[in-house]
């Protein structure tokens, strides 16, 4: 065996020399999160006690770059996270946790650091969410790793707090968010990602309760039991805190990856208004299946008024898109911007007025480069232009050439869309779900609505019935975007990965948009247009001076 052979081995031998004993001492793990050119969070969880974190550039850990020693406590259920700083760009670290009373050795985990601002290196990175406990294992995961990304991340619905899941009850208080963290922790395909790839997370609506609303929260919910699951999603998730007066738990944040792209993590729960849906409002307001058209309704959906993001996130955003001159920008929100027609209370359509003030914004601005990425409907998505539907269907105008993709991806591990809507469907009917999925009328009626969405949006691909991820690959000229999947069924974790769908941007440009004849035969027809007129205009302010003479 060659030298380099055994050096790609060496992080296995030290991880899996007593590997009973490092999940005994390091239960939930490790991970690397929030990782920039120079600096990363690591996370692990332990006993109480000291703990060291070694970082270096080799496997063997013979050229540690920084180490540093805390100790594990029950105030914060014994997490850990070092912010690591000094670091160099572009490199490739390995780390480990040391208990310093027993000598024990956590698995080792890697990281590599964002490229430098200047750097034009092509990467990777893939993106999904939605985990839920109930179908563990999460073997989509296992798959992710093996695209050995740069980056992943994690968008939204971390763990299902609001739900009995192996017995634990839905969360409260701390140590029932803590519980439900704690047990997504010990799903092996999720500890071997978050130890092979810095994550970058965001939350959602299930890390608190299904389809909170942060700004004006729900009465079965209490601030005290909000604050409880922030406090628990930091705990248990390597993300940096911001220490922002009067935010303690700010989520917003942007990543710089090199010259080539800039992320911006957007917060669509903390900050917003009531949804209108609280106050009166059936599941098709806009009557494109029934007769239910509801103006009231309507008129509460786009009132300039409400907002998902808040005041301060949304002038962040706009400042943050004008000001980046990386090549690619992405926007994460963990709710879709495409419109599912249906339902529309709690995603970006139930906010219609600052949904169409950002797009306008970034039209109008001329902010090129930028892709929408969106979890959290279970299915999977490719919208070539999500202003299409609102140009045609509520009539709202932006540039003629400008158009904004989305990609929806998802889920981990929960019900796809298609199976809640058969869930749904089978007990409206008291029928078993597994029959009523199988039957004619369910499989006429998901492709009636699946089609009618389609339609709508002009949608290029839709998956609704597989776990699935988005791989990406970044380079100056394109962007490749796949979507890859396997079967919506836990129980079947040999199954073989599929690709989806693969899109290259930029695609070209919308018909009437592309430079050729079109172009200077008008520009010729407007400039002669302009010299007709001249000689018109000439005469009547020649008449107009001889009238005041």
């Amino acid at each position: 065996m060659g030298r380099f052979a055994l050096v790609l081995l060496l992080p296995v031998v030290v991880a899996m020399a007593n590997p009973a004993r490092a999940q005994d001492a390091f239960p939930q793990g490790v991970a690397s999160g929030d990782v920039t050119a120079d600096a990363v969070i690591l996370w692990t969880r332990t006993a109480a006690g000291p703990v060291r974190v070694e970082v270096a550039r080799d496997a063997a850990f013979a050229d540690i770059v920084a180490q540093l020693d805390m100790s594990a406590g029950d105030d914060s259920d014994g997490t850990l996270k070092f912010d690591i700083t000094g670091l160099t760009p572009s490199t490739v670290y390995q780390y480990r946790f040391v208990r310093l009373d027993t000598n024990e050795t956590s698995p080792v985990g890697r990281f590599r650091t964002a490229p430098a601002a200047a750097d034009r290196a092509p990467f990777r990175f893939v993106y999904t969410g939605d985990s839920n406990a109930e179908f563990q294992p999460f073997t989509i995961l296992r798959h992710a790793a093996a695209e050995t990304p740069d980056l992943w991340f994690w968008a939204g619905d971390t763990a299902y707090a609001d739900a009995i899941l192996q017995g634990l009850p839905p969360a409260v208080d701390l140590p029932g968010y803590r519980g439900k963290h704690r047990q997504n922790r010990e799903d092996a395909p999720l500890r071997e990602l978050l130890a092979g790839s810095p994550v970058w997370v965001q939350w959602d609506d299930h890390e608190v309760s299904n389809d909170y609303d942060g700004g004006d929260l729900e009465p079965n919910i209490t601030r005290g039991q909000q604050l409880a699951g922030y406090q628990a999603f930091f705990e248990y998730q390597p993300i940096r805190p911001q220490n922002v007066a009067g935010d303690a738990y700010r989520t917003y944040r942007s990543i710089r990856y090199g010259a080539l792209a800039e992320f911006f993590i957007l917060d669509c729960r903390q900050y917003r208004s009531r949804d209108a849906g609280r106050d009166g409002g059936g599941p098709d307001p806009r009557a494109f299946l029934f007769p239910t058209l509801e103006f009231d309704t309507l008129s509460r959906l786009s009132d300039p008024g409400r907002t998902m993001l808040g005041a301060e996130q949304v002038a962040w955003l706009k400042a943050g898109l004008r000001n980046s001159n990386a090549r690619w920008k992405f926007i994460l929100s963990s709710l879709p911007f495409t419109s599912l027609l249906f339902l529309p209370y709690d995603r970006w359509d139930g906010y219609a007025a600052e949904k169409y003030d950002l797009l306008r914004y970034i039209d109008v601005e001329g902010i090129t480069g930028c892709v929408l990425l969106s979890a959290d409907i279970h299915g999977n998505v490719y919208n070539p232009d999500v202003t299409r539907f609102l140009r045609d269907t509520n009539w709202e105008h932006f540039s003629p050439c400008f158009r904004i993709s989305e990609f929806i991806a998802g889920p981990i591990a929960t019900d796809t869309i298609e199976q809640e809507i058969g869930i749904l469907g089978a007990r409206v009917l008291e029928q078993s779900p597994a029959e009523f999925q199988q039957s004619a009328l369910f499989q006429l009626g998901f492709d009636f609505l699946r089609d009618k969405i389609v339609a709508a949006n002009q949608i290029s691909f839709i998956e609704s019935n597989r776990f699935a991820y988005l791989v990406v690959e970044v380079t100056e000229e394109s962007l490749t975007l796949t979507h890859r999947g396997i079967p919506a069924d836990p129980a079947i974790t040999d199954a073989p990965l599929e690709t989806l769908s693969t899109v290259m941007l930029p695609e070209p440009p919308p018909q009437g948009c592309a430079p050729g004849l079109l172009s200077p035969v008008c520009m010729c027809l407007i400039a002669g247009l302009v010299r007709r007129s001249r000689p018109a205009i000439s005469r009547r302010r020649s008449a107009r001076r001889h009238r005041r003479s």
